[in-house]
Order: C-alpha cells, then structure tokens, then sequence
C-alpha cells in the first residue's frame, strides 16, 4: 500500500469529528474575556472579537466557530454582553459622564453604545440610571 492509498478520494466527503465542550471550557472562555475586556477598559480602547483572537493566541474564525458552541452566543454577543454588564454597573455606581462609560466599557463610541444598550433595555443609559437609582 503506497501513501496515495491512504488519502482520501476528492468524491468522499470530509467529516468532522464533533467537539463536546465542557464548563471549565466555558470558564476559561469567560476569564480569557474578562482578561480581554479588563485590557480594552483600561487602554480605553473598543473590544473586538478579531482582536480576542488575536489576544488568545487563535484564529478569529476558530474563535467564532467554537464560542457559540461553548456560550450559546456568538463571539460578538458573548463579549458585548459582558461589556453591557459592566456598563450598566458603571450606571449604577458612579456619577461618570454617560460618554465616559461608553469609552471605559470598551464600545469605542458613544453611538454604538447608546444602541445597544437601548437594544438590550429598551431605554437609554441615562434613563436607566435614574431608574436604578
């Protein structure tokens, strides 16, 4: 039997051998974000999934394949929604400017975060403040 024997013939199809997950996948995931997210606060800086990746040592397309499949959530939703969680905390908390805590929650905007945030509580940060106050 030659090597060319044991490839596969360009008919058959590739199959992929099926990944199963488990929580301390997801705990790593989750402290490799919070990490990531810890870095973007501080240098003020916007979160993005390329730059996760690129954080972890991956491929972004790896990345994005496996975290839904981990959380149940894209990559994108997965770290925006811990952004959101942070923000909201930033609300609750302290008297910094709506604009700051777009910046310090790593939205790189204050137009992408005013949306979001309206996306996820249907109301905007500052009348999400004065409602939690």
């Amino acid at each position: 039997m030659t090597p060319c024997d044991l490839q596969r013939p360009h008919s058959m199809p590739r199959t992929r051998r099926t990944r199963t997950f488990t929580h301390a996948h997801r705990q790593r995931l989750e402290r490799s974000a919070e990490h990531y997210l810890r870095a973007c606060y501080q240098d003020k800086t916007a979160a993005r999934a390329s730059e996760f990746a690129r954080f972890l040592g991956v491929h972004h397309v790896y990345l994005s394949t496996i975290t839904p499949q981990i959380t149940g959530k894209s990559l994108r939703d997965f770290l925006r929604e811990k952004q959101l969680a942070h923000a909201e905390q930033l609300l609750r908390t302290t008297p910094l400017p709506v604009e700051q805590i777009a910046l310090r929650c790593g939205f790189g905007t204050t137009g992408t975060f005013y949306r979001w945030f309206q996306a996820r509580h249907g109301m905007p940060p500052g009348a999400f403040r004065e409602v939690k106050k």
